[in-house]
């Protein structure tokens, strides 16, 4: 047995030493080569899950997916529940969907790769309806809804970031996608055009968004959102767009503009 083992290392040995010298093959001094990289990053991660009431009563839940804000950070669970959903959770407030709440590791931001593993091992584990996924954060969490969205643009059902921003160029992937923003008028750490200028370029997409802005609220505009019922009502109204049918509009949308571009050169 000892004999096959060693055997097999020696295998392997040598095809990891073949591989190495194809590689410096491909790589010679003062040339530019091909190369490629195949490995494998683990995604460690913790987490609160809450499951409904009667959880076991229903073949599928709603989902959602809550990320905190850059104060959170850390590896203490604890500080997961010092505001939204988890926080309410805490407090005996029942809802009716699943509730995840990750928590990023301390001085870092969330990544939608990292976002997307947790989500996938959650549907594995969990009775989660996957047309009804929402996503929602706070200021670090709020940019990373939008971040998450756009890296994953026909996985989610709608999106409630708060206080938060992102670039102009993921809008057109999330289009599709209802959106309802909260921003405090007042608000210093995150200026409220951060949420405006994504809000803008949505609505010239005649997207489906709607957006509220607290006049006398500062950075702190999630504790009004997420005490209000209403959120809750619209999140739940809401259902996940069919890939093909999104996907085929694209399509339409893009003929259209080749169409427009190749009559605008007609006329000079």
């Amino acid at each position: 047995m000892m004999q096959k083992m060693v055997s097999g290392l020696v295998v392997l040995l040598v095809l990891v030493c073949i591989s190495v010298a194809q590689a410096e093959v491909n790589a010679q001094s003062g040339k530019q080569g091909a190369a490629k990289l195949n490995t494998t990053i683990p995604v460690k991660m913790d987490y609160l899950i809450y499951l409904p009431e009667n959880y076991e009563q229903k073949e599928k839940w709603p989902l959602l997916l809550f990320l905190h804000g850059a104060g959170e950070r850390g590896d203490d669970l604890d500080l997961v529940t010092i505001h939204g959903p988890p926080m309410l959770v805490k407090n005996e407030k029942q809802f009716p969907f699943i509730v995840v709440s990750p928590q990023c590791p301390k001085n870092q931001l969330w990544q939608p790769v990292e976002l997307t593993a947790l989500l996938n091992e959650i549907e594995k584990k969990y009775r989660v309806d996957k047309d009804r996924i929402y996503v929602s954060g706070l200021s670090m969490g709020g940019f990373g809804t939008w971040s998450l969205a756009a890296y994953t643009p026909y996985r989610f059902a709608a999106l409630v970031p708060i206080c938060g921003g992102g670039e102009k160029f993921w809008v057109k992937k999330i289009k599709h996608v209802p959106i309802w923003v909260f921003h405090g008028a007042k608000d210093t750490g995150v200026p409220v055009e951060r949420s405006q200028t994504l809000v803008d370029e949505l609505k010239k997409a005649k997207s489906d968004v709607k957006f509220t802005v607290y006049p006398n609220a500062g950075h702190n505009s999630w504790t009004e959102t997420y005490d209000n019922p209403k959120v809750y009502e619209w999140l739940l109204k809401q259902k996940r767009k069919p890939e093909s049918e999104v996907k085929a509009a694209e399509k339409k949308e893009e003929e259209a503009r080749k169409a427009k571009r190749a009559a605008a050169k007609k006329k000079k």
